[in-house]
């Protein structure tokens, strides 16, 4: 009886040592600060377009790609400047993409201000060996999340300014 149970917990515990080694290379390889962006080709980006500006914290990550096989993994860099995982909407900080090659996820940025944020794709069948550049993709971008006052500041400088042309030119 005591056998029946040692060893399946025996072959769990050597199948999950045996994944460890890749996991720790593969987190250590996408949350590397010191790696820079990659060229496109894996994944195509759609959104963010480049480093943005937006008043609302909810934010839509969206990319397609025609390859299969591909996941997309997202970090975050935190107040230390490292990068770590950033979960979406669903609780994810990675997927795979499906058959249709697009994908649309859904984040909320934690902060007003500079959001650092680094999206990374592979392909799952190379994921022991990743290596920027070559196999894996990566793309970081700022997106600044500014507050709601300064919103107001700005449409109420533009109705001043509409006001004092209409002044101007006798607009009624």
């Amino acid at each position: 009886m005591l056998k029946k149970v040692i060893i399946p917990l025996l072959l769990l515990l050597a199948v999950l040592l045996l994944a460890m080694p890749s996991l720790a290379a593969f987190s250590s390889v996408i949350y590397d600060k010191d790696i820079k962006s990659t060229d496109e080709f894996l994944v195509k980006i759609t959104r963010p377009e480049g480093d943005e500006t937006t008043f609302k914290r909810s934010y839509v990550i969206c990319g397609n790609t025609t390859l299969s096989g591909i996941r997309v993994e997202l970090a975050i860099e935190d107040s230390k400047g490292t990068f770590v995982p950033f979960y979406n909407t669903d609780d994810e900080s990675g997927w795979d993409v499906g058959q249709s090659g697009i994908f649309m996820k859904e984040v909320v940025l934690p902060e007003t201000g500079a959001n650092r944020i680094r999206i990374a794709a592979f392909q799952k069948a190379n994921s022991k060996n990743l290596v920027a550049g070559e196999n894996l993709q990566i793309k970081d971008y700022t997106i600044t999340v500014l507050e709601q006052s300064f919103k107001d500041r700005i449409k109420n400088g533009v109705l001043n300014v509409t006001e004092a042309l209409k002044t101007i030119f006798k607009v009624k």
